[in-house]
């Protein structure tokens, strides 16, 4: 994949795991049609976390991680398309449409990239060993809290900014229901 200018993805990613997260070597399973009969294969590749935080940090009543599955969606390369749809995706950077697909710009480590919401897949989270960890108040910049980390495989290079994720909602609400919901800002008390 090559670099653009432009990115919906920074650097710096948390210890633990975070809808948004971007796994630079994960397992991506395919499965589709061609020439009329099914067809699936597993690759390693990058992938964009898409699990919500909910269903990451989820626990039992006695503390245990309930943790069984996380979903992504596989991370495609932009100079792969037809130029003119490389353009038109390029273009949308920042929009709710087209719904179906993403433009993620620079990846770190991965290059100019896009995702297709139509294409999630789920793994194991055993796959990554995750497990609960207690993080303090001034590390997750809340309350001191247990998190899930992933304790092998963790090829993370980058998440999504908070605008992209933001986005990414937008988008993954409207692909699935073909409503664009749109959360009204906080009430900050002005008039």
């Amino acid at each position: 994949m090559t670099e653009a200018a432009a990115s919906a993805v920074v650097e710096k990613v948390e210890p633990w795991l975070s809808q948004g997260d971007v796994f630079t070597s994960v397992l991506i399973v395919r499965a589709g049609v061609a020439k009329g009969a099914p067809v699936a294969g597993v690759d390693k590749g990058p992938a964009l976390l898409i699990s919500h935080g909910c269903a990451i940090d989820k626990k039992t009543n006695s503390g245990k991680s309930k943790l069984e599955y996380l979903s992504f969606l596989p991370i495609q390369d932009v100079v792969a398309l037809p130029s003119e749809r490389a353009e038109r995706l390029r273009a949308s950077s920042g929009n709710v449409q087209p719904y179906e697909a993403m433009y993620l710009g620079s990846v770190p480590e991965v290059g100019e990239g896009y995702v297709t919401l139509t294409q999630p897949y789920t793994l194991p989270a055993v796959l990554l060993r995750t497990e609960l960890r207690e993080f303090t108040a001034e590390e997750t910049g809340d309350a001191a809290d247990h998190r899930i980390v992933a304790t092998i495989s963790d090829s993370r290079a980058g998440r999504l900014t908070d605008e992209a994720l933001e986005l990414f909602y937008r988008k993954w609400t409207s692909q699935w229901t073909r409503r664009d919901i749109v959360v009204d800002e906080p009430d900050r008390g002005e008039p």
